[in-house]
């Protein structure tokens, strides 16, 4: 087990310092050419792959800045046809809106609770007679999917250019990344119910980033909620400590809740960090989806070139058939459960959103308590209900705060395409 977490933890300092390195020349790299734009622009020749490539990679849309590129207007959202779809059940609207919103919520619990069996199982595993050690390329497989879809469909809608640069991008990538790794390897320590609990406690990492990089303040009960949710996932990872103590569970809490703190972290810095985005540059969720996936792909590929992983992997999973099919399994879920996120908060909103992914994790946990034995104590599912309930509670009023900043009709921010004539 010691054994274990000294590679673990050397994996993760090796992708840390291959990702900073990476991400730090391109911002070093842009600084330098965006303080000689000018000599810039006159060498590179116009129109050529590689000044279009540059410019896409480290410059911010000039176009977009000057008001000459692509537009944003708004139109009335009219939520009675978002459900359309379903008119051949019932004519009823609030009844299509009703089979719309079982079937987003059925489709993004199935997938995320398959996500989770296979995340747990491709961790824990044994195919042919070793352990799988390589959360990375479980990483590289899962973005490089997720990254041509989100380019099929900015190409489709005209937004593959992004406003911002598109190195900016690569420092969310580098905390996703890590904390995908971190979350991968706690695995390998520590059972996947705490690892769920664990992950509420983000709500505390998001503020403490929030306030030390952008200086931002919250309500005072969103400091409430984060005290009470920490205290219900501290009390329960003593009671799960304690009542599985001795019972042949292969646990390292010193090493497992040391990736868990790093992946909060890290997590944390990939919201605000993406909001900051969303917020500067009004990048859409496809943009968003496309950049920071095109980075950690690279990001994860580079990380495997280096470390002379990446071959030996690729070899290992194509001859071993069950691990092949796990990981496509996995990748797969992930990706759909993406897609569901995104669809089912724009047409029901982050509080009905994050109902679902309340119910969806307490089902995870269940689930991998009946298919790998865990075993959670009547008080450990109390201290459950608490972190839960208070999450439940703080979307509540983040949803009521949000109705009365904006009582007129919900907007959407629609991306149209300029005619060059």
């Amino acid at each position: 087990m010691a054994e274990k977490g000294e590679q673990a933890i050397y994996n993760f300092l090796h992708g840390l310092v291959v990702s900073v390195v990476v991400g730090g020349s391109l911002h070093t790299i842009s600084k330098s050419l965006v303080a000689n734009a000018t000599s810039y622009k006159s060498q590179a020749k116009e129109g050529s792959c590689i000044s279009s490539l540059i410019d896409l990679v480290l410059f911010d849309n000039e176009e977009t800045e000057k008001g000459d590129g692509p537009k944003r207007t708004t139109e009335k959202v009219d939520e009675s046809n978002k459900s359309a779809m379903f008119r051949f059940i019932s004519d009823s609207p609030q009844i299509q809106r009703a089979v719309h919103l079982l079937c987003c919520a059925t489709g993004l619990i199935v997938a995320f609770l398959i996500y989770g069996v296979q995340q747990e199982k491709i961790m824990t595993s044994e195919y042919n007679g070793e352990p799988f050690r390589n959360p990375n390329f479980l990483i590289f497989s899962n973005r490089f999917l997720a990254m041509w879809i989100a380019i099929g469909v900015c190409y489709s809608q005209g937004i593959l250019r992004t406003d911002c640069a598109l190195y900016k991008f690569s420092f969310c990538s580098i905390s996703n990344i890590l904390s995908s790794f971190c979350q991968f390897a706690s695995l390998q320590f520590l059972s996947f119910p705490v690892l769920q609990v664990a992950k509420s406690c983000k709500a505390l990492a998001v503020l403490v980033v929030s306030f030390i990089i952008l200086g931002k303040q919250f309500p005072a009960f969103e400091y409430g909620v984060a005290v009470v949710v920490m205290a219900g996932a501290g009390s329960f990872f003593y009671i799960y400590a304690v009542t599985t103590k001795g019972s042949g569970e292969p646990t390292n809490w010193s090493v497992g809740l040391l990736f868990l703190t790093a992946f909060i972290l890290l997590d944390g810095f990939t919201n605000v960090w993406q909001g900051h985005l969303n917020k500067k540059y009004k990048t859409s969720q496809w943009q968003m989806m496309f950049g920071v996936n095109t980075f950690s792909m690279l990001l994860t590929l580079l990380i495997q070139g280096t470390d002379n992983s990446l071959l030996e992997t690729i070899f290992r999973i194509l001859g071993t058939p069950a691990l092949l099919a796990d990981v496509l399994i996995l990748c797969t879920s992930a990706v759909i459960g993406q897609l569901f996120i995104f669809h089912t908060i724009a047409v029901f909103g982050p509080l009905v959103f994050t109902l679902i992914s309340i119910c969806r994790v307490i089902l995870s946990i269940v689930t991998s308590c009946i298919l790998y034995g865990h075993t959670i104590v009547p008080i450990g599912w109390l201290s459950i209900a608490v972190v839960f309930g208070a999450m439940g509670w703080r979307a509540k009023k983040k949803s009521e705060a949000r109705i009365k900043s904006k009582p007129a009709p919900v907007e959407m921010s629609i991306q149209t395409k300029t005619e060059n004539n």
